[in-house]
């Protein structure tokens, strides 16, 4: 999941002073240098670069100018999953705040954001706000591309969007605290994580709106009920479209497209060499408990074998593989959508089904955001987020920074979206049709 924080402007007056920012600036350039995934900073002169923008952070005349300056340099980085926020959090981005995701499309009155996907039981869906619907204000301030508009936690937000029929309306989004979760960045989660019904009386269809905790053990077990739920269908659409990711809890959803234990990647801190095959691993994670207890015996081997390599000076990569689950009437005839918000641990699902050849990829690009990240307490109410860890396909492919094209292209078409219709579903549907 790609970490893109916000600042509030209640916080334009400087809390931090220059010797606080000093401090802050080298805590966070010594993390990065210790605990970026990629040690070598391969393209990248750390100090060189912490030298260049130190001055406009250490001399930042507000907070929000100290946290814009700080979010300028970890681009630098040029990578997914990195991030420097408050945790008060105030205000986010709309994928973190509204569950909701917008892309850039031209209009009539020019280029504005345009609502793609808008999770169910998230704030945005919840006020109405529908797929299609234009983005022109919030909170009576205008926004197009390429700016961004935030958004206020534990407020109301009022939306003015150009709906159905070329209407204004304005929305009250009411958006509630953020949920905040060990090792994943806080965000809003709709009360609706997994969606399912019949389209056809022969294909299911489940969408999954994201993976909360580090595990998912809650997650895996909606995923399973929605399949379950469906009953003897013979084709499956799974539904990714805006879903950027979480945690391992993917895994579930991996294991449903095959009921074998297939090899799907391997994951480790740091970099890696890449290797084909499942040679050198001393740690197999292919298993989601049905309940959070059955995870203690889990945590206590991995970490048991993690420090004893550590004082090695060993890694531990550890090889992720399929559960095994039972054989599915639609195994073979499975395609899954995605879109250009599909990101992070749904990288890693789609790359494995196209390695085995286990479903059709409709939709349009992903956007090679797939590394493992962390978080890290700074001083004053301050967190840095940065990837640690590192992924690779079966094959021994680094899909981070590469788009995965799909096998369909399906492009998400605003006008038709406004007037209804989910042409990259139906385009979905043709293709499950003749699998």
């Amino acid at each position: 999941m790609q970490i893109n924080q916000s600042v509030d402007s209640p916080r334009s007056q400087s809390l931090l002073n220059a010797n606080q920012r000093q401090k802050m600036l080298d805590r966070v350039s010594s993390i990065v240098s210790k605990r970026f995934y990629d040690t070598h900073l391969a393209g990248v002169d750390w100090p060189t670069t912490v030298a260049k923008h130190r001055e406009r952070i250490v001399n930042a005349s507000s907070d929000e100018e100290f946290e814009v300056s700080m979010l300028a340099l970890l681009a630098e980085l040029h990578r997914s999953h990195v991030g420097f926020f408050h945790e008060s959090l105030s205000r986010s981005s709309s994928k973190m705040a509204l569950c909701a995701t917008y892309s850039a499309s031209e209009t009539a009155d020019g280029v504005h954001w345009t609502f793609q996907d808008v999770h169910a039981g998230g704030p945005a869906a919840l006020a109405g706000i529908r797929p299609g619907d234009v983005l022109l204000a919030v909170d009576g301030r205008s926004f197009s591309p390429p700016e961004h508009p935030l958004f206020a936690v534990e407020s109301t937000a009022r939306i003015k969007v150009l709906t159905t029929g070329l209407r204004e309306e304005t929305k009250e989004v009411v958006i509630p605290a953020p949920k905040r979760m060990r090792g994943q960045l806080p965000q809003v989660i709709p009360t609706s994580l997994v969606s399912y019904k019949r389209l056809r009386h022969d294909i299911g269809y489940v969408r999954i709106a994201m993976y909360p905790g580090r595990i998912g053990v809650e997650i895996a077990n909606e995923i399973s009920l929605a399949v379950q739920n469906l009953g003897d269908v013979s084709r499956l659409i799974l539904d990714l479209r805006g879903n950027t990711g979480g945690g391992i809890g993917v895994l579930r959803a991996m294991s449903l497209l095959t009921p074998s234990r297939l090899p799907i990647g391997r994951y480790a801190g740091g970099g890696m060499t890449p290797v084909n095959g499942a040679k050198g691993y001393h740690f197999v994670f292919d298993r989601i408990p049905a309940e959070k207890r059955g995870l203690i015996p889990l945590v206590v081997k991995a970490q048991g074998v993690m420090a004893f390599r550590k004082a090695l000076g060993l890694s531990t990569p550890i090889l992720i593989r399929t559960e095994g689950l039972s054989a599915m009437p639609f195994h073979g005839r499975i395609v899954i959508l995605v879109d250009r918000h599909t990101a992070s641990a749904n990288e890693m699902l789609v790359a494995f089904a196209r390695e085995h050849q286990l479903a059709t990829i409709v939709g349009e690009a992903t956007p090679g955001r797939v590394l493992g990240g962390n978080k890290f307490a700074l001083s004053n109410g301050y967190w840095l987020a940065l990837p640690v860890g590192s992924y690779q396909t079966k094959n021994g492919d680094t899909i981070e920074g590469q788009q995965i094209a799909p096998d369909v292209l399906a492009p998400f078409e605003p006008e038709q979206a406004r007037a209804g219709k989910d042409t990259q579903l139906d385009r979905a549907i043709e293709v499950v049709s003749t699998l």
